[in-house]
């Protein structure tokens, strides 16, 4: 939407306007796993602007224009979604690159995960294939059709959350701007969580240039918080000597996440079979381990202090957003804080002597070179070069 023009401007005019009144803007796609019964996926189409509360009057007026004026016809759009689609594809391409990892995460945590299946879909290989086939059919026309389509349908029937973060004043102000603003459509839907049949597991490598790998593992485990000791313990006492320091890799981890999936992985590692090697000796060696007092204060801390890192004010704001949609109170973060810092030996040996039979339900998806994928082939279902 960036790239195209509206009723009253030109792209370039209205990303002039944009930057002129507002200090950061933009529309993407947040995707959360609830607290609530069930764990329900809530997938939201966010639109995000930062501002001096001056200005505020102007951001409705902006945003007005730019979500619901926008033109997706005509030789001037279709000409931005091929140039679009093309930059895009060429930015997966080097992001495959760079960042495998996180793509390989993705795309195999689509099998156990509502949130990372939509993920995967709008962001991973599944987005790529789909750029991919835009740019083969070229039929711009159509495309700005189904984004007519879906514009209608999303903007201006499904249910519209407005979140301030600012002060009483701001709150006071906005309230008199939306009811006369284009945000105040009648008969919007319910919000409804989003669900999708997911896929059986499947074992796959897709092959990049570059002549590194990125290896993952993952598998489904319930959330919870001292979860993220045992894997502060796997990251920086395990993998760290034997997959960094030992196997030459430049970066390796355990990673849980809130949907409700926990994996290993490398990160421009010069091998494959043997890290997965290495990934499957972990939980032993770590239940074998004695663990004193002061060990379990350090891992404690360590695992918490990713939890209350220094947050721009955007970030702040995000971070409650979600909290809103996903039904977490401050009750609930202040139990799982304590949960976190009751893990003690005995329980973090008791989760590591597990975590061997969790692996062995996991997926293997790998970024990497033909040389390392084809040495390594009985390890997948599936191989594909990107």
């Amino acid at each position: 939407m960036d790239e195209l023009d509206t009723e009253k401007h030109t792209a370039r005019e209205l990303n002039t306007l944009r930057n002129t009144w507002l200090g950061s803007s933009g529309a993407w796609m947040d995707c959360w796993t609830g607290q609530q019964e069930g764990r329900p996926c809530h997938a939201k189409l966010t639109v995000g602007m930062s501002m001096l509360e001056r200005s505020l009057e102007k951001a409705v007026e902006l945003g007005s224009e730019w979500l619901y004026e926008t033109k997706f016809s005509g030789p001037q759009a279709e000409a931005a979604m091929e140039r679009v689609a093309s930059q895009q594809k060429l930015l997966m391409e080097q992001k495959f690159l760079r960042e495998g990892h996180t793509f390989a995460a993705m795309r195999a945590a689509a099998h156990f995960s509502v949130e990372s299946a939509l993920s995967e879909r709008c962001n991973g290989v599944s987005y790529y294939h789909y750029l991919c086939e835009l740019l083969e059919k070229a039929d711009w026309t159509a495309l700005g059709k189904r984004m007519e389509e879906l514009w209608k349908s999303v903007l201006k029937k499904n249910a519209l959350t407005v979140s301030l973060h600012g002060s009483d004043a701001a709150l006071d102000t906005l309230k008199k701007l939306l009811p006369g603003s284009a945000f105040a459509a009648e008969k919007r839907g319910e919000a409804k969580p989003c669900t999708e049949e997911l896929t059986a597991p499947v074992n796959e490598a897709f092959i990049i240039d570059g002549g590194v790998n990125y290896d993952v593992l993952v598998w489904p485990m319930e959330r919870r918080l001292e979860r993220k000791v045992l894997a502060r313990v796997m990251s920086y006492e395990y993998l760290w000597h034997n997959i960094r320091e030992v196997g030459g890799a430049y970066g390796t981890g355990m990673v849980t996440q809130n949907d409700g999936t926990e994996y290993l992985y490398t990160y421009r590692d010069p091998h494959l079979k043997e890290s997965y090697e290495t990934f499957a000796k972990g939980p032993a060696e770590l239940a074998g381990r004695d663990y004193t007092g002061k060990d379990m204060n350090e891992f404690i801390v360590g695992a918490a202090a990713k939890l209350d890192t220094p947050r721009k004010p955007r970030e702040e704001a995000a971070s409650t957003d979600c909290k809103y949609f996903c039904g977490i109170t401050d009750e609930m973060t202040a139990a799982e804080r304590k949960s976190l810092c009751s893990v003690d030996a005995a329980a973090l040996k008791a989760e590591a002597a597990d975590l061997s039979a969790r692996m062995e339900k996991g997926v293997r998806v790998v970024f990497g070179s033909k040389e390392a994928v084809e040495a390594a082939k009985e390890l997948f279902d599936r191989v594909e070069t990107l």
